[in-house]
């Protein structure tokens, strides 16, 4: 008898707060447009309302869609080329900073058989829906690699783990939600204090790239740089006016 098929993974929808918000300006636009187009304002303005009310909803609503696809589907290939960034032995012991439920934790358990894999996050459900540590422990059951998974409860700005821990820490669009840049910059001390020398970090977020790649290299890794595709950040900057600016800084700790 075959072992039973077990449910797939649930990694949740990012800024769930901001999709609800693009689907209902997308769906306001395409309201305006439909009873301008059907009739009912005056003539004089039907026509501004209609051509309005139609780019308002197929922009705002396109992203909106475009946000639930990438939390459903693309972050799920993104992951992948993300973790071929570090060349991995199967040994390592990593740390996924600001875990979510588990995207990039469960994957990295992957790439470690021999290894283990930590995830820490305080689970703010703003930053991602359904975000809990129960969550990402049944992502890590249904990956079948809660053997080797870890979850842990805390901040990113005081890692609670000793200097070294880690050969390689990863981190995939939560960095960005800590608004102060003082903030950010402490985040990225902790991820290279728990590095063990020839450690990788691999940082993926939306915003402040430019400023990981100087903190990182102000911290003393070497062979800092960018790693995202340049096509991906300039549509996405492109079509949000430069509040949506995917991209990646990954560094190496000398030793």
């Amino acid at each position: 008898m075959s072992p039973p098929t077990l449910p797939r993974p649930d990694y949740g929808i990012d800024a769930p707060g901001v999709v609800r918000t693009m689907l209902l300006v997308g769906a306001a636009g395409l309201a305006v447009w439909a009873t301008a187009a059907a009739g009912l304002w005056p003539e004089a303005v039907a026509g501004p309302l209609a051509s309005a009310g139609a780019v308002m909803g197929v922009w705002f609503g396109g992203l909106g869609l475009y946000m639930i696809y990438s939390s459903r589907v693309g972050k799920l290939r993104d992951r992948e080329r993300l973790l071929d960034l570090v060349p991995w032995s199967g040994r390592e012991a990593v740390l996924d900073v600001g875990c979510g439920r588990g995207l990039m934790l469960t994957a990295a358990a992957r790439r470690v058989p021999d290894g283990r894999a930590v995830g820490v996050d305080i689970w703010q459900a703003v930053d991602q829906s359904g975000n809990r540590p129960e969550a990402t422990a049944e992502n890590a059951r249904r990956e079948g690699v809660a053997d080797r998974v870890e979850v842990v409860t805390g901040d990113m700005r005081e890692l609670p783990f000793a200097d070294g821990s880690f050969d390689a820490v990863v981190s995939h669009w939560a960095v960005h939600n800590l608004y102060a840049a003082a903030d950010r910059g402490r985040a990225l001390g902790e991820m290279a204090r728990v590095l063990k020398p020839g450690g990788r970090v691999v940082l993926a977020d939306i915003q402040h790239h430019a400023e990981y790649a100087a903190g990182f290299t102000a911290l003393g890794l070497v062979d800092v740089r960018r790693a995202g595709p340049a096509w991906k950040r300039v549509l996405l900057t492109a079509l949000t006016f430069g509040g949506f600016r995917p991209d990646v800084v990954v560094g190496r700790k000398p030793g």
